[in-house]
């Protein structure tokens, strides 16, 4: 007897076929027959506890495991609360999923309960913007076309964020032609100009590598690290390319930018010819604190999409184009015995601040101190992030993600989550603040009921200290920074279920570091820190008129 699959059904053994084995969301009606499935088809769904930290979730999932993550909603407000975390993997070139809910496809044109349509607020028109491709299916035989698309476009080239609302009629509707055809792996182009850029750098007198981060999005480390030593060149890193070579690798000359260090500025300082830029859009993160004197007078950008390319410094340009790891490996393969010149960078930290309490500096450096190999950290939006940016030495084998171009407050809670669903034998550790907990800190509550042993390190001081450390500098204000009525981290992480301890001087929180770290269940760290911490941050100024 000849079976006939549904929507759901073919969607859900796709799924299965990309290797997926978690799904992340929020139910709802109108997405009801798709949880059931992923629990027919041995997917696990993972209740999140808001729709927002799900997409992240989702996110950290794509980004560790590099396949397709997948994040689920329903109609309406449930797809509204993934805007968010759809830019955010948009801007990140996350390979996510993002599927949506709409209560009837034959009933299109009359009043509906949290109406996703484009006769309400057009879920699919909404999700535009932040994806690589969205809209709504309406016809169950035009399905199949449709995901092939949709997967073809999150998992080839640039990858990037889908988003398909499907009504819940078309997803109980039949498919008589079940073909999805999937994507045929990463075909990863050759740049033509390779050749050029060598011929390039060989003439440069004095070659710099800036390392963004598309290094850690191709997991192109290794290349990296053998590149710069072939031909002997010196790297620094942006804030979103910490995690591109280890601290302590002899050509590191430290980070650069928002989070950056005064060697590194040094160096862009010198007199550098040619800048080969590998994976950064160049943007005001990256650039701030560099004086445009000083801007080289030739750039070699590596990159995989052509948006970015050019034009941001004015200098002359040599576009390489393409994954970055596949070009990085055909060079060491046409120029394997360059002869290297003598270069070792030194030291870069400068002495920690003295301060009256707990500084972020010393948490940071506590942490890549004591934080062992096979593990990852992600880094939250705020001043905790670019503090650990500049103090946060990090060891062969520990992985970093800070996302400091899109900048969304709170990703890193659910990205760490997604990111231990992934790979359950790395370590993962959120570092966070206290306004990011503010705002999605209930998915710690997740960890909690799924055991997840994630250590969540909450930098907190009550207030929200890049914003106000920025006004009080640049207006003399800090209005709408402090928080009236602080936050009692580790009393919220116990009430959600959490381990969780309070710490205000290094010696406890090496403690407490060293407990969370043998535990093997989620663990909250409540760091209460100095408020009067300097955050490098304030490179980028702010100007009012």
């Amino acid at each position: 007897m000849f079976f006939v699959k549904n929507v759901v059904q073919l969607l859900v053994e796709t799924l299965v076929n990309l290797g997926i084995k978690h799904a992340f969301g929020i139910p709802g009606k109108s997405i009801a027959p798709l949880i059931l499935e992923f629990g027919n088809q041995d997917i696990e769904f993972i209740l999140g506890r808001h729709e927002s930290g799900s997409g992240f979730s989702a996110g950290g999932y794509a980004f560790t495991n590099h396949k397709l993550g997948v994040v689920v909603a329903t109609s309406g407000p449930g797809g509204t609360n993934l805007v968010t975390a759809a830019a955010h993997a948009k801007m990140n070139g996350l390979p996510v999923l993002f599927i949506t809910g709409h209560q009837s496809a034959a009933e299109l044109g009359i009043p509906q309960c949290q109406d996703s349509s484009q006769y309400g607020i057009d879920l699919a028109e909404i999700m535009k913007p932040v994806t690589l491709f969205s809209t709504m299916v309406t016809r169950g035989d035009t399905f199949p076309a449709i995901l092939t698309y949709a997967l073809r476009e999150a998992m080839t080239g640039r990858k990037g964020p889908v988003h398909l609302c499907i009504p819940f009629d078309v997803m109980i509707s039949p498919v008589n032609d079940p073909l999805v055809q999937l994507p045929s792996g990463n075909v990863n182009y050759i740049a033509t100009n390779l050749e050029e850029a060598i011929l390039r750098l060989r003439k440069a007198r004095k070659p710099v590598i800036l390392a963004g981060k598309g290094v850690v999005l191709s997991g192109a480390q290794k290349e990296l690290a053998a590149f710069a030593e072939t031909f002997h060149i010196p790297i620094v890193t942006t804030p979103g390319g910490k995690g591109s070579v280890y601290s302590a690798h002899p050509l590191y000359y430290g980070p650069f930018g928002l989070g950056g260090h005064q060697k590194a500025k040094d160096l862009l300082e010198s007199g550098v010819d040619l800048l080969l830029v590998m994976g950064s859009r160049l943007s005001d993160t990256a650039l701030a604190g560099l004086d445009r004197s000083y801007y080289p007078g030739e750039i070699i950008q590596f990159d995989i999409a052509h948006e970015f390319m050019g034009g941001i410094i004015k200098s002359k340009y040599l576009h390489i184009f393409g994954d970055l790891r596949t070009n990085l490996e055909e060079i060491l393969r046409l120029y394997p015995n360059e002869p290297a010149k003598v270069h070792t960078a030194k030291t870069y930290h400068d002495p920690l601040p003295v301060l009256q309490n707990l500084s972020v500096a010393e948490v940071c450096q506590a942490v890549g101190e004591m934080i062992p190999e096979n593990t990852t950290v992600f880094a939250d939006d705020g001043a905790h992030g670019y503090h650990a940016v500049r103090w946060l030495d990090l060891k062969p084998g520990v992985k970093f993600f800070f996302d400091s171009y899109f900048a969304s407050m709170a990703n890193a809670i659910g990205m760490a989550i997604g990111a231990k669903f992934a790979d359950q034998e790395q370590n993962v550790i959120c570092m966070t603040g206290d306004g990011c907990l503010f705002m999605l800190g209930s998915e710690i509550n997740t960890c909690v009921a799924e055991q997840l042993p994630v250590i969540f390190i909450v930098i907190n001081n009550g207030q929200l200290d890049m914003a106000l450390k920025g006004m009080r500098q640049f207006t003399g204000r800090t209005d709408g920074t402090i928080f009236k009525q602080p936050l009692d981290v580790a009393a919220y992480a116990a009430s959600m279920g959490a381990d969780s301890a309070a710490c205000s001087n290094l010696d406890e929180f090496k403690q407490v570091f060293k407990r969370a770290l043998g535990s093997n269940k989620p663990f909250v760290i409540d760091v209460l820190v100095d408020k009067e911490e300097i955050p490098s941050s304030l490179a980028r100024e702010m100007k009012l008129d």
